[in-house]
Formats: structure tokens, C-alpha cells, sequence
């Protein structure tokens, strides 16, 4: 049998790794081939790129083997974590390798501790060398072979499909798509201030990985104001690029992180819909598997949910809500209010389901505060700048993440989110939620501000901020951002403060393109669709309007892809990202214990080839 797979970032590697354990214990001849231009790790993973861009989880919590928490059908096949890796065999190989920066990424090994996050480009090295233990794992029944070059197009035969890229013609009788992150052709509002650029010769740059923006980015000079719209991870990169990439230096000084200038920075200018940076991630205090366990959302309450075939957003978000206030409320006791009985409270709180009057013992400037955490600005008050009030809010943010995610009552409650993501795959898989209200509380709602609560950058790189803002370099809008075209120039501000009006002449959006197969620039992409080997994904809402989710249309459980005219096409599957919109939160990364998702969605794949 011969599979290929396109792309072999962390999706397609894992997809690799199944496929070859799945082929021992079958004893089935496979021809495994693998196609990346950027080869192992792919394009955001890759190598060169430099060591200032990092990943956001910490290299404890990063894995591409399964393990005895593991529950997919196929093997157990153990190895090293990514924090494993740097204590055994990561320096070696890094000197066998010898990349560009090998070097620095020495350097970063031996400096890395279990809590601490890597470069990507170190993870990235993970990958490469994940890939040549792959090759160790192949029999004389398994090959597995790499083209360093980009598929073009995917054709289906007869009881086939022909990969194509500019030099070769090959035959498959399974492909598997990992395509990761595509870049989009640019929307209405992208092209207006794309032309504008154009026609005033002023600097846009769309939305990108930082990584894939460098060159464009030294266009900027220094201390001219530059306009970077985004507050999320992707922010914290380009103001890495504009800050340390320009020789600027941080360093801890009595405790706190100061900035060093070079004097080629430019003066950044920063906002979003929401005007707050990302929470960052509290400092890890968990072991290895070690997760919050439901107190409401429980297996019990999940089968009740599914025996009935559907369950309201209103309910099934609001026990979500509870579970985060539970556990919030278990470590304030634990913090401020040693004195009262944790048990006694948590037998209340479940049997009130987090009523008010569980709280009655707890002060009221110590409840959880859902609305002053979704829109921090309720707590200014009138006569306070934002910018005041803002440092007071980073301030207070760095200090509740410091306090670590078994500690810190509110860094605790908002990392439990990171364990219950299961239960929402659960209900969306089982299709408990009908599309309104998938879309009203899921994509609309809960997705975004899990985003800002939960999926944040280290608490240094907020730290960063606050020195930066101090020394003024980097300015925060507040929330509402709004860029204008006026004069040749781009105008921004933020809707609630619209007072405080900026110039600039360089616009970069900080963010990495949505999910939206329909508009991807990816020749791959177009191409399936084009063809109608591949359609989109989309919702009827009770309104009778259809929504397009960006997704390719899989069957979920499989991932095969189903075809323009409906058939699934049985030996192609879609993975990873692309998916979004069917699969929730397909970009995390595989954490080891925990029986993570990801390594199932691939083992399912697997599964499917398999035992067909």
C-alpha cells in the first residue's frame, strides 16, 4: 500500500509515526512518502528562523509520542517529550545536524528547564530528529521516504490518486493532507488598505506569520510610529521582531524586566477589537497528566446529554462557567480564606450549582468577575487614563500568573479551560449543540475569549509589554481599535478613547490568517476545490442563512474528505488546521498524560486505513 502525506509539520509527523506503528502490527507492505518544501517540522517549525520567536507552551507539555494515558486503537509506542529530549539526546543531535544557528539552539538545550519555552525553531529540531527516528522504526515491510518539495495538485484515479509537484508524477492509494496554516487571498477590508498603500506608497503588510514578514518588516525605519493591528500570540512575535530583532536587549533588574533600547526600534502603536493583550499562561505548576477532573461536566452529565441528542448552549457553557468558578473558589480558599472548610465548600457549590449563596462566606471584591475578565475597561474609572490604567492592569496580570497554575486562584481557574476541552470536542462531535447555537456560544463566543484567557504567550513576554509601555516605546489603543485612511496616511484609534488619534505611514496586521479554505492561496487547496475533489464546510442556521465555517467538509470521525458531489472519498483524508470549524481547536499542541486529541485524530486516521 502506498500513502503519502502532505505536509510534515506536527500533524503530518504524527500522522507518519501512526501510520508506520499501525503497518507493524498489521504486517501490511506500506510505501510511506512525505511531502514539505520546508522538510521535517515544515514551514512555521523551521530552523531558520530566529531563536526570539517561541512557542507558547511550555516543553513539558509537548509531545509526539503517544503513552499510557493514550486510548486510540492502534500501539503504544513511547518516547521522549520535548523537555525528555533536550535531557538525552537533543545536543547530540543538534551537532550531527549543524543548522545555521546550531550554536544558539546548543546554547538554548542547555538552558532549558520542563517550565520554560522553547524557540521554534528548536521545536523544529525536535521534529527534524523525530523524523530520522521514524526512519528507525520502518521494517523490511515499511519504507519511508521525503520530498523537500511543495505538492501541487492531488488527482483521483481509478481506485487511486496521483500527487503531483513540479518534478515528479506520483501514485497513492491514501493521501493524507496536514497542510497547517494557509495564507488568504485578502478580504475587502485587507484589499482597500492594501490599494491605499499603493496608491500613497505607504507599508501594509497582510496577515502572516512574523517569521514569514522579516524582510518586509526591515522597511521600517527606526522611530517612526508603525501601526500593528492584533493583540494576540501573533502581536508578541512582531513585537519581538521589532524590538529584540532590532539589537534592543531585556534584562531583570531588582525583579522586574527593563528595556534596553538599540535606538532602532520604531514607536509601535497596538490594538484590537477587544485592546488588551493576551493573558499570559500562569507559570506551570502541573505535572506530568496532571488535569483538572470535572465536577459538573462530568462522563455521567455527557452521556445524559447524548441519550437526550442535544443539549443548549446556555446550559452546557453555563456548567462550564461553574467548573472554572469551582475550581477558582477552592484555591481562594486556600490563599485568602484558610479558615473556612474547601470540602464543605465544594459540597455546597456542586449541590447549588455555584448559586450565590455558596459564596456567602467569600467578600464580594473576591467573586469571580466573568464581565470584568471578558472587558477589563469596566474596572477604569472615569478620571483614569488608559494608559495608566493599563499598566496597573499588566502589573496586576503578570502577578496572578506568577502565582502558577496550581496556586493562583484565578491563573488555577483559567488554565482548568486547557483540561476541559475534551467535553466541548464532545459535544460538538456528537453534534449536541444544533448550528445556531454551536455558532452562537462555541465560534462566536467562548472560542475568542478562550483565545485571550487561556491561550496566551509566557508571562515574560507580557512582562516585555510593560516595560515597553513604560518606556514608551509601544502604545496600547484601548479596546474598538479603528484604522482610517485619510491624507495619505493611516489614522487609528480606539472607539472608546477616540481623543487619542495616531499617524503612521506603516499598517501591519498582527495576526495570522483565519481558517478559510474558500479564499487560501495555497495551489493545493485551490486546486481540490476547483476540481471538486474537496468542498467547503458550511452551516444552515434556523433563519434559513448559511454559514461558511472556512473548514474543508470531512467526515469528523474519519477525517476523509467528502466531495463536491457529496461522496466520501474514501483514501483522502484532511487533518490539523484546515478542519477548524468542524474540529475545534486543531492547532494546540500534543500534551504527553493526558491522552491528547490530536494523537487520537491521527490514530483514527490510521484506524480507518487500516481496517479497511
Amino acid at each position: 500500500m502506498k500513502i503519502a502525506i502532505v505536509g510534515a509539520g506536527p500533524r503530518g509527523l504524527s500522522a507518519a509515526e501512526r501510520v508506520i506503528e499501525w503497518a507493524r502490527k498489521t504486517e501490511i507492505n506500506v510505501q510511506l512518502t512525505l511531502f514539505d518544501p520546508y522538510g521535517p517540522g515544515g514551514k512555521i517549525w523551521r530552523a531558520e528562523q530566529p531563536n526570539y520567536l517561541l512557542m507558547n507552551t511550555v516543553i513539558s507539555q509537548v509531545t509526539l509520542f503517544t503513552d499510557e494515558s493514550f486510548s486510540g486503537e492502534g500501539p503504544i509506542v513511547k518516547g521522549p517529550t520535548l523537555y525528555e529530549w533536550t535531557q538525552t539526546e537533543a545536543a547530540q543531535y543538534i551537532q550531527q545536524q549543524q543548522p545555521y544557528n546550531y550554536l544558539e539552539l546548543l546554547k538554548e538545550c542547555h538552558r532549558l528547564g520542563p517550565n520554560d519555552h522553547c524557540s521554534r525553531a528548536f521545536y523544529g529540531m525536535y521534529q527534524k530528529w523525530f523524523y530520522t527516528y521514524l526512519a528507525t522504526r520502518c521494517n523490511e515491510q515499511t519504507s519511508l521516504t521525503f520530498f523537500k518539495e511543495p505538492v501541487t495538485a492531488v488527482r483521483a484515479g481509478e481506485d487511486n490518486y496521483y500527487v503531483y509537484t513540479q518534478s515528479i508524477e506520483f501514485t497513492a492509494d491514501k493521501v493524507i493532507l496536514a497542510l497547517g496554516h494557509q495564507e488568504n487571498e485578502l478580504t475587502t477590508v485587507e484589499q482597500e488598505l492594501a490599494d491605499y498603500a499603493k496608491e500613497y506608497r505607504l507599508f501594509y503588510s497582510s496577515p502572516k506569520n512574523a517569521a514569514d514578514a522579516l524582510l518586509a518588516l526591515a522597511n521600517i525605519p527606526a522611530k517612526q510610529p508603525v501601526v500593528l493591528k492584533g493583540l494576540g500570540l501573533a502581536f508578541f512575535d512582531y513585537l519581538s521582531a521589532l524590538t529584540i530583532g532590532r539589537g534592543g536587549v531585556f534584562s531583570r533588574q531588582n525583579g522586574r524586566l527593563r528595556y534596553e533600547t538599540s535606538g532602532r526600534e520604531p514607536i509601535i502603536i497596538a490594538g484590537s477589537g477587544r485592546g488588551f493583550p493576551s493573558h499570559p499562561r500562569g507559570i506551570n505548576q502541573k505535572g506530568y497528566g496532571e488535569a483538572y477532573q470535572p465536577v459538573f461536566l462530568t462522563e455521567t452529565y455527557l452521556a445524559e446529554c447524548r441519550k437526550k441528542g442535544q443539549v443548549t448552549g446556555a446550559e452546557f457553557f453555563g456548567y462550564l462557567k461553574k467548573e472554572v468558578e469551582y475550581v477558582y473558589y477552592t484555591c481562594l480558599i486556600e490563599e485568602k480564606y484558610p479558615h473556612l472548610s474547601k470540602e464543605a465548600f465544594q459540597q455546597l457549590f456542586i449541590q447549588t450549582k455555584g448559586a450565590p449563596e455558596s459564596l456567602a462566606h467569600f467578600e464580594k471584591q473576591d467573586w469571580f468577575d466573568w464581565q470584568a475578565l471578558e472587558h477589563p475597561e469596566t474596572k477604569k474609572t472615569t478620571h483614569e487614563s488608559f494608559r495608566s490604567f493599563l499598566l496597573e492592569y499588566l502589573k496586576w496580570d503578570i502577578q496572578e500568573a506568577e502565582k502558577g497554575n496550581l496556586s493562583g486562584p484565578l491563573t488555577t481557574a483559567l488554565d482548568s479551560l486547557k483540561d476541559l476541552r475534551d467535553q466541548i470536542r464532545f459535544v460538538l462531535d456528537e453534534g449536541l449543540l444544533t448550528n445556531d447555537e454551536s455558532q452562537k456560544w462555541l465560534w462566536h463566543w467562548f472560542t475568542p475569549l478562550n483565545t485571550f484567557l487561556s491561550v496566551g504567550p509566557s508571562v515574560e513576554r507580557t512582562e516585555e509589554i510593560q516595560a515597553l509601555v513604560e518606556l514608551g516605546l509601544v502604545t496600547i489603543l484601548g479596546p474598538e481599535m479603528r484604522v482610517e485612511m485619510k491624507a495619505g496616511q493611516f489614522i487609528t484609534y480606539a472607539n472608546l478613547f477616540p481623543e487619542n488619534r495616531y499617524n503612521s505611514h506603516f499598517l501591519i496586521e498582527a495576526r495570522i490568517p483565519k481558517v478559510n479554505n474558500e479564499k487560501s492561496l495555497n495551489p493545493l487547496t485551490r486546486q481540490l476545490l476547483a476540481d471538486k475533489l474537496a468542498t467547503l464546510h458550511q452551516l444552515a442556521l434556523a433563519d434559513g442563512q448559511i454559514v461558511k465555517t472556512g473548514a474543508l467538509l470531512i467526515v469528523p470521525a474519519t477525517n476523509q474528505v467528502i466531495t463536491k458531489g457529496g461522496q466520501v472519498a474514501t483514501g483522502l483524508f484532511s487533518c490539523g488546521i484546515p478542519t477548524e470549524g468542524i474540529h475545534w481547536l486543531t492547532a494546540a499542541a500534543a500534551r504527553p498524560g493526558v491522552d491528547p486529541w490530536n494523537m487520537r485524530d491521527m490514530d483514527r486516521i490510521a484506524a480507518t486505513i487500516f481496517n479497511s
